[in-house]
């Protein structure tokens, strides 16, 4: 066996006294002298010996628990890998054979080992050792305030006697049957590549206490290294709301004027010095606080204070609209702001950082601006495409995100990412791998020099899968880790003899995903991601897996990914139906995905809960219940309940775009106009995957129009008839045979539903043809990729109340 030191930034050298024992074993010479015997025979043969202060760790000595915790996981996993109990002492019980000397005490003090230690506000030192030397094993790291080094050194170790934990809790573990442990002689130090690694949860607390743990096994760490610059934070900062009628200089301005009393004003240096004083208070109160946060409220908040106003310097937010004063980015009078708080909290707590988010219309990096050494900057790109890589030339969206990235890190040597590890924000919690893509992603990333990550997520490991969150979790201590190789190693220990047809199944997903050309974050595009040939690979994939797999383990996790992939057939139905306008049927299918979702929880709920409660689930919207319901609406629309079908409306309409708004102009509504040079396109897919987009993924913007014909029964006559879109992106105007009917005002594109509905009654013909004509506004963001008609519509008649 060829042993690999890992040292910090990632980097692998081979010792030559590992190579020397390699030799040996090949050339068949004894190579005993160099090991240490932990266990023989499934007998001990080694102690593990901690600081007297951990064996009953005090509740306010947070780096004694830490200590105690290592010391009883490196207990318990030796036990399972060899059935051998390793007492735990401290030296004063001065215990035969090898000494493991876990976390620091005398014992390890007298090694000289130069364990990793210190606590600064910056973070940077973090780290472990491990050294087996003679009879003494030492596995030490820094444990102070939010380290947990002696637990990763733990985990290291183990992980190198071949225990793995793929998933929180004992389900998620594997662990080798070896009933000898011995190493060879071991020096290595390690350090994370970002000082960051994290990712809060939606989900139970019982749930998030297992997963604590497994980030700890994996090396993220669950503790406050930066303060999180919540929503509405800068409340916190803002002189007292009393003062808005005596002194309403201090405060923001909304854009009709009044008073917002939640926001500075922020080119006002009194209402900079309130801000100041207020976060002196808090460092005075936590003294051991290294860092808090500031940040509006959540949206697109602004001062439209004049003062302030002057200093915008007009840029357009990648979210907004040109023409749209509340959607302007506003980062260069928001961290001018911060800076001068973070100058004069300097003067008193040079050391403590301050954070701030670049989120929402403070995500452009500032232009002009520099930025104070103490503050640290949550970069968080709510908008970008979550499919692809920041070097994936098929995505503007990412490729655009890592140049603002680069620039924030230019003005700012403490930017983390705030991410969507969802990994879509609105999901029908289908399958979407991305280990590709953090293998792109994670190199890049260190190199710019973001800091780390403290992500928002939610506990569907059945939605990412399992590989993804585990070798994200790696990756973010060490960016440069052989992605390939871990991969080979979860598929080989987690799935047995069917590893090759299950890594089939989760390589065609992830490689459909990499390969398609539709950007996004919403789910709104997945039905038109997932491909006929992917599906076929994948259902091939699992009989073959199924076929394969010979015992109960490995037979329940192939039936996890069968139970996947029919919850993806049912997702996939339930578009086709919809297409279809069987809503129904497109309702039953979101009822069998919920129950496909309940056979997963009973496996472990870690995959996927049975509900949609906002929280626990982390399904905030237009999850599949709420499809389900909208479905079954729409059916009593159609099918007698409260309303009556009059006329589905085609699939395909005839189409153009309007780049120069001559469509009103040139009476393109009209019944008669000639519409022969017109394209022909699905109005139950985005128009932009229609031959609309180009290489890098932009799509078209501006107006667009659809013109369709059909025949109303001549038994509707006398009766009322309304038309209904139910999503079109961003905003729309209808015309029934050349007589204008609606206005549908501008709604963000993600929003479901997205309805265009009105009463078309007088303008219809029964018994005869009509013409239907749409205009649309794609709201001219390309971030927000508007897809225009996007849905089957069709003509029904309400149900008039007393009949």
């Amino acid at each position: 066996m060829m042993y690999a030191i890992r040292t910090g930034g990632g980097a692998s050298i081979l010792n030559p006294l590992f190579l020397g024992i390699a030799l040996a074993l090949m050339l068949g010479i004894n190579a005993s002298a160099h090991a240490a015997v932990l266990v023989q025979d499934g007998h001990p043969m080694s102690a593990i010996v901690v600081d007297k202060a951990a064996l009953q760790p005090a509740k306010n000595d947070a780096a004694a628990q830490k200590v105690a915790a290592a010391a009883h996981d490196f207990q318990d996993y030796v036990r399972k890998i060899s059935g051998a109990q390793l007492p735990i002492v401290d030296e004063s019980a001065h215990p035969e054979g090898i000494w493991v000397l876990i976390g620091k005490s005398p014992a390890a003090d007298a090694l000289h080992a130069d364990i990793p230690a210190g606590l600064t506000p910056a973070r940077r030192e973090e780290g472990f050792i491990i050294r087996c030397k003679g009879d003494r094993l030492l596995l030490a790291g820094n444990d102070q305030g939010p380290y947990h080094g002696t637990e990763y050194a733990v985990s290291d170790m183990l992980e190198r006697l071949g225990v793995r934990w793929f998933m929180p809790g004992e389900f998620g573990e594997f662990t080798p049957k070896q009933a000898t442990i011995d190493l060879p002689d071991l020096d290595i130090r390690q350090k994370p590549d970002f000082i960051q690694r994290n990712w809060w949860l939606h989900t139970t607390p019982e749930m998030a206490a297992q997963e604590a743990r497994w980030k700890i096994h994996n090396k993220m760490n669950p503790d406050v290294m930066f303060a999180m610059p919540g929503d509405s934070s800068s409340r916190d900062f803002v002189a007292d709301a009393k003062l808005a009628a005596t002194k309403p200089e201090l405060f923001a301005r909304n854009i009709d004027g009044s008073v917002n009393p939640y926001m500075p004003n922020l080119t006002n240096p009194e209402a900079a010095k309130i801000a100041a004083e207020k976060m002196k208070e808090k460092f005075r109160k936590d003294p051991i606080a290294g860092s808090f946060g500031i940040a509006p409220d959540d949206g697109l908040p602004r001062d439209f204070s004049p003062e302030t106003v002057k200093h915008n310097a007009g840029f357009v937010d990648l979210l907004g609209r040109e023409g749209v004063e509340q959607e302007k980015s506003v980062s260069e009078e928001w961290i001018s702001f911060v800076n001068n708080m973070a100058r004069d909290v300097k003067q008193t707590y040079p050391d403590r950082i301050i954070t701030t988010n670049g989120y929402a219309n403070r995500n452009l990096p500032p232009q002009g601006v520099s930025i104070e050494p103490n503050i640290s900057v949550m970069f968080a790109a709510i908008w970008s495409d979550t499919l692809h890589a920041y070097d994936d030339p098929k995505s503007w969206q990412m490729v655009r995100q890592g140049q603002m990235l680069r620039s924030w890190c230019k003005l700012c040597d403490k930017v983390w990412i705030y991410g969507y590890d969802y990994t879509m924000m609105t999901s029908g919690l289908t399958p979407l791998p991305i280990t590709r893509k953090l293998a792109r992603d994670l190199p890049l990333l260190k190199k710019w020099g973001v800091v780390g990550f403290d992500d928002e997520t939610r506990n569907q490991w059945a939605e990412c899968g399992i590989p993804t969150k585990y070798v994200r979790a790696r990756l973010e201590w060490n960016a440069n880790a052989d992605v390939d190789a871990m991969l080979d190693d979860f598929f080989g220990k987690w799935y047995g003899k069917a590893a090759v047809p299950e890594r089939r199944f989760w390589d065609s997903i992830e490689e459909t995903i990499e390969r398609t050309r539709y950007l996004g974050h919403e789910d709104r595009i997945m039905p038109y991601v997932y491909t006929p040939r992917m599906m076929r690979q994948c259902s091939e994939a699992i009989d073959q897996a199924e076929k394969l797999a010979d015992t109960d383990r490995d037979r329940l996790h192939v039936k996890v990914d069968r139970l996947i992939y029919q919850h993806l057939e049912h997702y996939m139905a339930m578009s086709a139906h919809a297409w279809a306008g069987e809503y129904t049927a497109a309702a039953q299918d979101a009822d069998a995905m919920m129950a496909v979702r309940k056979q997963l929880q009973a496996i472990n709920p870690f995959f996927m809960l049975d509900n949609e409660k906002p929280y626990d689930a982390g399904i905030w919207y237009w999850g599949v219940v709420a499809r389900g319901e909208y479905y079954r609406k729409l059916a009593d629309m159609t099918g007698g309940k409260t309303g009556d079908l009059v006329a589905l409306l085609p699939e395909k309409a005839a189409f153009h775009i309007d780049p120069h708004d001559e469509g009103r102009f040139a009476g393109w509504e009209a019944p008669a106009f000639d519409e022969a040079a017109w394209q022909r396109i699905k109005t139950t897919q985005p128009f932009y995957t229609q031959g609309y987009l180009s290489p890098q993924g932009y799509p078209y913007t501006g107006y667009i129009w659809y013109r369709l014909k059909a025949t109303v029964p001549a038994s509707f006559a006398g009766k009322p008839v309304t038309f209904y879109a139910p999503a079109i992106e961003t905003e729309g105007w209808l015309w029934v045979n050349g007589r204008y009917i609606a206005h549908r005002p501008y709604r963000e594109a993600y929003e479901r539903p997205n309805e265009l509905q009105a009463d078309i009654t007088s303008a219809i013909k029964p018994g005869e043809e009509n013409v239907i004509v749409l205009r649309i506004a794609t709201g001219l963001s390309m971030a927000q990729a508007a897809g225009g008609v996007v849905d089957r519509m069709f003509l029904y008649s309400p149900k008039v109340k007393g009949n």
